[in-house]
């Protein structure tokens, strides 16, 4: 057996490699062997000597949440605010008031600077960090947050008072501090409110301490759509219970808002059904516990429910219309339409009039809508999530903090960037693909050049139809079935003087989703490429490990870009045509596909440029679309186009295949 073979063969028998090693020097953990003990941890600010790993240099975020990120999961609204941040190029620093109550403490990857029960924060150390450039964000008006507000006012960073529920109900319970909530709301730059009751609540608020108005803005919650992706393949969870008709909630279980009383007697009356309850249940009186068609699964990571709820026929939401519940903007309702769910619940205030909701008061209600035989209105609830999506709400807050707005992209890549997107047979996602990119191309007016490689499944056709008016597009068909030919054929279509390629089975998230790119594209001087995904070499020269084998697919939460990768990948990839044309664009050889992105980076490197990994792209990625990667066939390429890779770089700089990983 080959080397090559045997290493193909190690891929495919053990999976990935994941390991945090190239981490430690960087990174300072403080974490509790103990589930019982709050996870906490800070990161050093870039402090190596390795000129490799590039410092993030956006303002700084500062969250101050009421709890842990992973609490419920890491589902909750200040979890999600930190996720997205990191994904837009931040430095996250999260710090909390009171640790989850939760009996199990969840472990996950943390996308932070800082994840830091407010005891055990350095307070110099934050006041150090903070500039005035800076945003804090607080979601409850906790004295513990006091000190931290006064230093953030007197650094006159940007101040945000989240109104996030009825503090002043028992929610409030050693949370909620008149004085406090005083101070943030006059200090505040911007105010939010996640439901219409609490926009309410908030002037009231004004009014009562004689502050004068201020801008707030009403920013209910929203949906990681890319975690709930209703395309995605999934696998039914072993513990889920599927009866004639199968309900699920997941979230908190032990609040008095939740109306047991209105599961009970649902699930009493209605024997054919199986409800599915994911949560905590340690609070809760285990005599309840005995009605035979109601289960409690515990708790769960949010990255485990999408499963859930694929194999679920009705999402339910038993919230009380209480001085608590109709405040409310329930998150999960968002994950429940983003995964085309039929809802039931009881009718709070904020989220009458979404997609596929359905409402009643009692279980005889409940009953009528489980007997129903309304189908699910896939279009609107596709529509409804496009715009109440996490990327959404952080950039309306970005925007709204800003009196000028958000700073234009630079003349010299306006009207100045092709895109270039490869199409085989993926006639179920590259409609998503050309649609998105058209959606948020108001910021850059690229141009869009869609390579056909010869499909045989009508989409070819079907995309002639559908942008034939569209001057902005470009469909053109390939004479084969070849990636290099393909991407070649589409530089040589293109216009401007930045490319960009993009594979079909991605799509466009956010309307700032290039800046990250084009800023270093600015910074970096000798900037050959910048890619999305990229990797490592083995030992003979081979691609071996990929980002994605690494927690946070290699690039640390306080790291905005990295150059010591091998090679880059073509799933979103920016470069110039006149570096492309330097080096005589892609190698037809690789046809139809495998190693031909990686031959590209060597013969950019070759020429001297540096390129760089960063995550940082405001894409979404639904992987194996096309090449069916795990084939036999697909293997095979592998074997092939390896050992052409190989030998041909040994020969013109065996150098540039140092095993680094």
């Amino acid at each position: 057996m080959s080397k090559l073979k045997k290493i193909v063969d190690y891929n495919k028998l053990h999976g990935p490699i994941k390991t945090t090693s190239w981490l430690v020097n960087n990174v300072k953990y403080r974490v509790s062997k103990l589930a019982s003990k709050p996870i906490e941890f800070e990161r050093e600010i870039i402090s190596l000597n390795d000129d490799s790993l590039l410092p993030k240099t956006k303002e700084k975020i500062f969250i101050f949440a009421s709890v842990a990120y992973y609490d419920v999961g890491g589902g909750q609204r200040s979890a999600q605010l930190a996720k997205i941040f990191n994904k837009l190029g931040y430095s996250v620093y999260y710090i909390f008031a009171f640790d989850s109550s939760e009996s199990k403490k969840i472990k996950m990857d943390i996308p932070c600077c800082m994840h830091m029960h407010i005891k055990n924060v350095n307070v110099s150390k934050i006041e150090n960090l903070i500039s005035s450039n800076d945003i804090a964000i607080f979601e409850a008006p906790c004295t513990k947050f006091k000190k931290y507000l006064k230093i953030l006012r007197d650094k006159k960073a940007k101040i945000i008072y989240e109104n996030i529920d009825n503090w002043e109900s028992s929610l409030g319970n050693e949370v909620f501090d008149a004085d406090t909530l005083k101070e943030m709301l006059e200090y505040s730059t911007i105010l939010t409110a996640t439901a219409k009751p609490l926009v309410d609540q908030l002037k009231s608020y004004l009014d009562r301490y004689g502050i004068e108005k201020k801008k707030i803005v009403y920013l209910p919650n929203a949906v990681d759509d890319e975690l709930f992706d209703i395309n995605k393949t999934y696998s039914k969870p072993q513990d889920l219970i599927i009866g004639k008709k199968t309900l699920l909630y997941y979230g908190s279980l032990w609040g008095e808002w939740f109306d047991w009383d209105l599961v009970y007697e649902l699930a009493i009356k209605n024997p054919e059904i199986e409800i599915n309850l994911i949560g905590d249940t340690s609070a809760l009186d285990k005599g309840k516990r005995k009605i035979k068609n109601i289960h409690f699964l515990g708790i769960k990571n949010q990255q485990d429910l999408p499963s859930y709820l694929f194999y679920t026929d009705y999402a339910i939401l038993p919230f009380k219309v209480d001085n608590i519940g109709k405040y409310v903007s329930p998150l999960k309702i968002f994950e429940y339409i983003a995964m085309n769910k039929k809802i039931i619940s009881t009718p709070l205030p904020d989220i009458l009039g979404y997609p596929n909701l359905y409402v009643g008061s009692n279980a005889s209600e409940w009953k009528k809508v489980l007997n129903s035989k309304k189908k699910v209105n896939e279009t609107m609830a596709r529509n409804f999530i496009e715009e109440n999506n996490w990327y959404s709400r952080c950039i309306k807050l970005l925007e709204s903090l800003s009196q000028k707005g958000i700073k234009k992209c630079p003349s010299k890549y306006y009207n100045n960037i092709s895109v270039i997107v490869l199409n085989y047979n993926n006639d179920k996602v590259i409609f998503r693909c050309v649609d998105s990119l058209k959606k948020f191309n108001d910021r850059y007016n690229y141009e869009i050049i869609v390579v056909d490689n010869q499909s045989s499944d009508g989409s070819y056709e079907k995309m002639l139809k559908t942008y034939k008016s569209d001057k902005n597009i470009k469909i053109i068909q390939n004479s084969k079935n070849g990636c290099s030919s393909g991407r070649n054929l589409g530089i040589s279509n293109a216009s401007n003087e930045y490319i960009l390629f993009l594979d079909s089975d991605q799509w466009v998230l956010h309307k700032y989703w290039l800046d990250n790119y084009l800023e270093l594209f600015t910074d970096l001087s000798n900037i050959g490429a910048v890619a999305w995904n990229a990797g490592w070499f083995n030992e003979y020269g081979l691609s071996y490990r990929y980002v994605d084998n690494y927690d946070f697919r290699a690039m640390m939460p306080n790291v905005r870009a990295r150059s010591d990768v091998g090679y880059l990948a073509t799933c979103g990839f920016l470069t110039k045509k006149q570096i492309l044309e330097q080096v005589e664009g892609f190698d037809e050889a690789y046809d139809p596909t495998c190693y031909e992105d990686t031959d590209l980076t060597l013969k950019i490197r070759n020429e001297g440029y540096q390129i760089y990994y960063c995550s940082y792209l405001g894409v979404g990625h639904l992987p194996h679309q096309t090449t069916k990667a795990g084939s036999k066939k697909h293997d095979e390429l592998i074997l092939e186009k390896g050992n052409y890779f190989v030998k041909k770089w040994k020969s013109i700089n065996p150098e540039l295949l140092k095993y680094k990983k």
